[in-house]
């Protein structure tokens, strides 16, 4: 078996868990390597060290063909495991004691051409202006579904259901549901809500503003305008698959990482 580890160098507790999860490793004669850009040939699991942050950034900059099994060292960490110590984590990587828990990511074709992908979600949104934004969501072959000024428009998966989309006002979905949440962002009106579309549905978004407005994908600037600009939002075919050891159901893990107090 081969592991490539990836740290978020800036937390001590993931350089510390990497550091001991590489000598068990090495113990075990399991061969493990330090991530440098790419995946190297042969590379069987991928362990990511940090939290939900440094698992999107590694995605972000590579192709991963491989399933991740992220550890947490962060304060969400809804993609990450947590709770076991590297022997169990090592041993059941070993034994096949583990699930595969596929993702899909939303395909993002830019005002220009260019094509971006997200697991969370993409934002469009203001970028340089207190001016709210004119924006309207159209469904494919089913013409303009809503209309409303606001600060912006979140299009999140299922994965982004708990981050900013919640923030925002729109619901939690399970990861098994095939839909995708449309949330306006402050919207200056009593009538616009979050609402679930089918994962089927291409949506277009046209949005304007006073000043410049910004395309953000799972936290990264992806574009921004001057102008008047548009995209569609579809769910696409590329996938990652994470690996699961722990035996809590998602409802279990939302409600532990939500409660107050815990």
């Amino acid at each position: 078996m081969k592991l490539c580890l990836i740290v978020n160098d800036s937390k001590p507790l993931a350089k510390k868990l990497a550091a001991e999860f590489e000598k068990k490793a090495t113990e075990k004669g399991i061969l493990s390597y330090y991530y440098d850009g790419a995946l190297g040939e042969g590379t069987d699991f991928a362990v990511v060290f940090g939290g939900d942050g440094t698992i999107l950034k590694f995605i972000r900059g590579a192709e991963v063909t491989v399933p991740i099994l992220g550890i947490n060292c962060g304060k969400m960490g809804f993609l990450a495991e947590s709770g076991s110590s590297p022997d169990e984590y090592l041993d059941r990587l070993q034994t096949g004691r583990f699930t595969l828990d596929d993702r899909r990511f939303l395909r993002v074709d830019l005002d220009g051409g260019e094509t971006v992908y997200a697991l969370n979600e993409v934002v469009l949104g203001r970028e340089n202006t207190i001016n709210l934004m004119d924006i309207t969501v159209s469904i494919s072959d089913k013409g303009a579904l809503e209309s409303f000024r606001a600060d912006g428009v979140i299009v999140s998966t299922p994965t982004g259901s708990t981050a900013y989309s919640l923030s925002a006002g729109g619901p939690v979905l399970s990861p098994r549901v095939p839909a995708f949440i449309v949330t306006p962002i402050c919207p200056h009106d009593l009538q616009s809500r979050p609402i679930v579309l089918p994962e089927s549905d291409l949506i277009s978004i046209t949005a304007s503003s006073a000043g410049k407005c910004a395309v953000v994908a799972d936290g990264i600037t992806v574009a921004s305008y001057n102008e008047p600009t548009k995209l569609s939002v579809s769910v696409s075919d590329r996938k990652v698959s994470f690996v699961r050891m722990d035996d809590r159901s998602f409802y279990e893990v939302m409600l532990s990482k939500f409660s107050r107090g815990k």
